[in-house]
């Protein structure tokens, strides 16, 4: 094996572990959520692990184990990058949930007219119905909607009128036809 393939191989597999560990602390912290794809890459991890002590065992086997180790350690880090991308939406979404859900009924009525003027309206559903093609429905009129599960709040439930006597006043559109 080069040099040049050796720092390859020392580059994916610390950044496949590094990023592994991140992943798997920062996913059960921050998210709640046990990915599987954190799970195929410490398979692949474990793979390029074997592989660099079978390359030491067999001298007739260096070049393929070479190339196993890059793949396995290539497919790691490119799942890992995809969970810290997944985990930094969850967040993002979070972090805009909790600014909403921190305010009154009297300042989310300011909040949500800076978002209609911002044309960045939310809505957000929740309840033991289930939200349905809500989400792909108010896209078309420019509305996110943020799926709760069976919580509901009252100052989110104030800017969810806004958002219906919006939606009737100026798009001649009842919310509760958009959940089909």
């Amino acid at each position: 094996m080069n040099v040049r393939t050796k720092y390859i191989l020392l580059i994916l597999g610390i950044s496949a572990f590094g990023l592994s560990i991140y992943n798997k602390y920062n996913a059960y912290n921050e998210t709640s959520f046990n990915p599987g794809e954190l799970e195929y890459a410490k398979v692949f991890f474990g793979i390029g692990i074997l592989c660099v002590g079978l390359y030491y065992f067999n001298k007739n086997w260096r070049n393929l184990m070479t190339k196993i180790m890059i793949g396995a350690f290539g497919i790691c880090l490119v799942l890992n990058l995809y969970l810290i991308a997944q985990i930094y939406e969850s967040e993002q979404i979070q972090n805009r949930l909790s600014e909403y859900h921190e305010l009154d009924c009297e300042k989310i009525t300011n909040r949500f007219k800076a978002d209609l003027k911002n044309k960045e309206i939310k809505y957000f559903s929740g309840g033991l119905v289930g939200s349905g093609n809500l989400s792909k429905n108010v896209k078309k009129y420019g509305i996110e909607n943020f799926e709760l599960g069976c919580q509901v709040y009252d100052n989110l439930e104030c800017y969810n009128n806004l958002v219906r006597n919006y939606l009737k006043d100026e798009k001649n559109i009842n919310i509760n036809e958009l959940y089909e």
